[in-house]
């Protein structure tokens, strides 16, 4: 059984790891291309897909990498290898810099260069460092020049969002989904490297999303903006599941910068930090948690009505991380206590027991909603890598 595992321990959150990426190795390794498959089945046998994004390729590279710092495995540390090679051979832009967005059968599908793919390859670059993947250091030291010298608009302290692949030209909408990836990867990287440059920049990042642009929210945050920084209520109008920006207040979202503000908190130990985390995530769970059929809803309108009661796995992976945080900065049992409501649940509704792996959306009564487990870019990386940040900070005492 693949969801009984002890969500109290360092040992179970291992556990529960290892059994998610059992669901995805070696199928997810592409020996033809290079890479790693994005499309998985049920009972993980590899879908007809072939594309190859670069948010799914770098959320697969982050999984291998923890699997190889936890578990020691070889299998590991070659898969890991194995999308270090891809980014640096293939998904690299070798004559304009920065990285494509998809391939497909060893070609360019999509040459744009999109700030969240970028954000995650920073992710998974610090990952691989930590683990000491052959090529990690090369990756991360890249990954964050272009970041800082192609995307940063330094007049909003924040990351325009896309670009043509010459950087002749960029989106003009702006978003804040970007901007919270590169917060959660800066943050890594100055635990990995102690390098304060990454904290200063997370904590910046931190501050313009969740106090300046959320003060257009009565201090929610929005996901979509204008050039200006302006909120935008009609981009993607009704699109609550769109990837990367998606339309709404999203509820795990909320959330999830609940989580990156008490992360920073243990950090520097500012009490507005931990104040604006319990403060999001009192809002999110007062929002969306369903206290009939458990779990948390998608979506709110600006009018903070429900359009998406639909349930995520990310935002459920989220909403534990957060829980765990806050209940290890502030002792408040109230978190702990949605914790355990929560992970049972998840345990119950979300993860396959048989084959591992969560599943991607329930409806609002818990039905399974997909035939595809895994579609890119999913991976499973949100439950591991919640798994593996609240096995880092809380351990045994949960």
């Amino acid at each position: 059984m693949k969801n009984t595992f002890d969500f109290h321990t360092k040992q179970g959150l291992y556990q529960h790891i290892e059994e998610t990426l059992a669901f995805y190795y070696p199928q997810a390794i592409d020996d033809t291309y290079g890479g790693y498959h994005e499309g998985y089945h049920m009972d993980g046998t590899l879908t007809e897909e072939t594309a190859k994004h670069i948010v799914g390729q770098s959320r697969h590279l982050y999984n291998f990498s923890v699997g190889f710092e936890l578990t020691g495995k070889t299998a590991y540390k070659q898969a890991a290898e194995h999308g270090i090679t891809f980014f640096q051979r293939m998904m690299r832009d070798q004559e304009c810099g920065g990285y494509y967005t998809e391939m497909k059968d060893g070609s360019v599908t999509d040459d744009k260069k999109l700030t969240y793919g970028h954000a995650f390859i920073f992710r998974a670059a610090v990952a691989a460092v930590e683990a000491k993947i052959d090529g990690a250091e090369e990756l991360l030291a890249d990954i964050y020049q272009v970041l800082e010298e192609k995307f940063y608009e330094p007049s909003a302290k924040l990351y325009k969002d896309e670009a043509t692949r010459n950087w002749s030209s960029f989106l003009e909408y702006r978003g804040q989904n970007c901007n919270m990836h590169i917060c959660e990867s800066a943050i890594t990287a100055y635990e990995t490297t102690g390098q304060q440059k990454y904290l200063d920049q997370a904590v910046s990042i931190a501050d313009q999303v969740t106090n300046k642009l959320a003060s257009q929210s009565e201090g929610l945050i929005w996901e979509n903006y204008d050039k200006n920084w302006i909120k935008d209520e009609q981009f993607n109008h009704g699109q609550t599941r769109d990837e990367f920006r998606a339309y709404g207040f999203i509820g795990g979202h909320q959330f999830e910068w609940s989580k990156l503000l008490t992360w920073l908190y243990i950090h520097q130990q500012d009490s507005r930090l931990l104040a604006r985390a319990e403060e999001l995530y009192q809002i999110g769970w007062d929002h969306y948690h369903d206290p009939r059929n458990g779990g948390i809803f998608f979506a709110m309108n600006p009018d903070k009505l429900l359009i998406d009661e639909g349930k995520s796995y990310w935002v459920m992976a989220e909403t534990l991380a957060a829980s765990a945080l806050l209940h290890g900065q502030t002792g408040n049992d109230v978190y702990r206590e949605h914790y355990e409501e929560l992970f049972q649940y998840v345990q119950k509704s979300f993860i396959d027991s048989v084959h591992g792996a969560w599943y991607q959306w329930l409806t609002a009564n818990n039905g399974v909603e997909d035939e595809v487990k895994s579609p890119s870019p999913k991976s499973d990386y949100h439950p591991i890598s919640a798994s593996y940040l609240i096995a880092s900070y809380r351990g045994e005492d949960l």
